[in-house]
């Protein structure tokens, strides 16, 4: 069993900006329109919410309550230096490298794949959110190409099987 004390201030802020970082992977890997892009984040906002009335192993529920504090959703912001979308996607993917990276040496295996797969689960659910292309909500696909490889380079960065 995993808990928060497990980890050092800094691992843990990590692991909280993961679920952000999966989601603005997504987002960055074929922007949208502001609606499509609204609805790509509250989708990764549902996720973390929805996820966390679910019964879930210890360091995911650890993880997820951290949520509902203020100031902890602070700290699970990513800062960008630049503005650029090649800027935010690097920062975004070293974020997600370095989550899965922390739970491959602080976790047992059964936990790290855990809040692994949800963090896949947060980024699918974010590029399911709004059809690409199309007009006015017309036409379109539900997940663009970008956005299916993007979805790869996160299951490969996370060592998920999709």
């Amino acid at each position: 069993m995993t808990t928060k004390s497990d980890f050092s201030a800094e691992e843990w802020k990590h692991l909280l900006q993961a679920p952000g970082a999966a989601g603005i992977y997504i987002m960055m890997s074929d922007p949208n329109f502001l609606v499509g892009n609204m609805k790509e984040a509250l989708a990764v906002s549902s996720s973390i919410l929805n996820k966390g009335k679910e019964d879930n192993g210890e360091l995911l529920t650890f993880l997820l309550a951290e949520f509902n504090d203020k100031e902890m959703v602070k700290q699970a912001r990513l800062e960008y230096e630049k503005k650029d979308v090649a800027s935010i996607k690097k920062i975004a993917l070293d974020s997600l490298k370095q989550a899965a990276e922390i739970l491959q040496d602080k976790t047992a295996d059964e936990e790290a794949q855990e809040v692994k797969t949800w963090l896949y689960d947060v980024s699918v659910k974010a590029a399911e959110a709004a059809k690409e292309g199309g007009f006015l909500g017309f036409g379109g696909t539900r997940v663009s190409e970008k956005e299916k490889a993007a979805l790869q380079e996160i299951a490969t960065v996370l060592n998920v099987t999709v």
